[in-house]
């Protein structure tokens, strides 16, 4: 999501996406203004210096842009640019949402910007069997739900959209974009305080991927924080004034920065399965674990606006992905909260992801064993409570070896 940000800070997050092999920013855009338009150029800017891509996905939900007319004009001042990202030589375009646009106003937009690879976003579940026969001007199509829908429960991230999207463009002759993301939690005010559920999530969405092979992958995160998925810095300044600081603060996301780059390299090998993503720092074992630090029954009564209806599908648990080296065997990892084991994982060669319950008060460790000794482990800074003033079931995330 286009918030306001520095030169500086644009320069960086480019900078660091390069370091874990991303090759493009996709730019969620929803308003004309005068914050939003220079962080795009500075983005631009710096994207041409570096090397790298960026491409518009524009905001089409309720109260943001409703005919993609809107939006034609400025998406031409971008699409020269060196920057600009490309699939086989044609500018991509993206939105989130869009369903209520018919054909017709995509084969003017089209007819206006020229030739370039329309993919929508969807979030509000259009039939799969109609989606191109009614919108046969499009040139892909998004899935944008990467998380178990409220109503599944305490289950695995499905995959039950992607293949029926994925079925649908295939038969059409045209493109699918897979979306992969951790959870999503967003405490601001009594209509934006919800859950969608990040335990078995991001650890099963990267064999998934790898399993259905989409024609493009997208790791979807907002750079603003504010629904908890990101995955990269936080800047201060499109927070300014907000309350998304109250559940943000200290909790870097960056540990996910340990496991994204090896997947990253499976997936640009074409590989089908997780069992070569190895670790990319050099050492016998990499990995990173996440963990609410509020206890689901906990009591944070002095919050008003309470826990999220949807907090039903959380779990007291520590999640995490364990990569090990080639030639490495009998190691163990151990995840422990306080003095008390909540479980142990015997490690095999590629990658190991683990889920253990019964998460109690205290402070959270992972560590991983080469019989008697102990090789590498992370250690969460923010111990888990039973009680908090701020209903907070962000993640926390730790990357490992410290």
């Amino acid at each position: 999501m286009i918030g306001e940000i520095n030169n500086e800070h644009t320069r960086q997050d480019i900078v660091d996406a390069q370091s874990l092999g991303l090759d493009a920013f996709a730019l969620n855009f929803n308003q004309f203004a005068t914050w939003s338009n220079n962080t795009v150029e500075f983005l631009f800017m710096n994207a041409d210096n570096l090397g790298f891509g960026l491409f518009f996905s524009f905001d089409m939900a309720p109260g943001y842009f409703t005919d993609p007319s809107q939006y034609a004009g400025f998406l031409q001042q971008y699409m020269a640019r060196t920057s600009y990202y490309k699939y086989n030589g044609k500018p991509l375009v993206s939105t989130f949402g869009s369903e209520g646009v018919s054909n017709d106003q995509w084969a003017s937009f089209k007819s206006a910007v020229g030739d370039v690879v329309i993919i929508p976003g969807f979030y509000q579940g259009i039939s799969s069997d109609s989606l191109f026969s009614n919108r046969p001007i499009l040139d892909g199509v998004f899935n944008w739900n990467s998380w178990s829908y409220p109503e599944a429960g305490k289950t695995a991230v499905s995959t039950a959209d992607d293949q029926a999207y994925m079925a649908a463009a295939r038969s059409a002759g045209k493109l699918f974009m897979m979306g992969m993301s951790t959870l999503q939690f967003k405490h601001i005010d009594g209509s934006q305080n919800w859950y969608r559920r990040g335990e078995e999530n991001l650890e099963y969405r990267i064999g998934q991927v790898l399993e259905m092979q989409p024609d493009m992958l997208e790791l979807q995160t907002w750079n603003d924080a504010g629904e908890s998925h990101y995955m990269g810095n936080i800047w201060d300044e499109p927070m300014t004034g907000s309350p998304i600081h109250t559940y943000v603060d200290g909790y870097s996301h960056t540990g996910y920065w340990q496991i994204l780059p090896a997947f990253i390299q499976a997936w640009k090998r074409g590989d089908t399965t997780t069992a070569n993503i190895l670790p990319t720092n050099g050492r016998a074992m990499q990995g990173a674990f996440w963990h609410h630090t509020l206890l689901v029954n906990a009591d944070c009564g002095l919050d008003t606006m309470g826990k999220p209806q949807e907090i039903v599908n959380a779990e007291d648990a520590v999640s995490g992905v364990i990569l090990v080296a080639r030639g490495q065997s009998n190691l163990v990892g151990v995840v422990n909260v306080g003095q008390t084991e909540l479980g142990k994982l015997n490690l095999v060669e590629g990658y190991n992801k683990f889920k253990f319950g019964g998460l109690t008060a205290g402070k959270v460790t992972v560590e991983v064993w080469d019989g008697s000794t102990m090789i590498g482990g992370g250690y969460a800074p923010i111990e888990v409570s039973s009680s908090g003033s701020t209903c907070n079931y962000n993640f926390q995330v730790v990357g490992f070896p410290s």
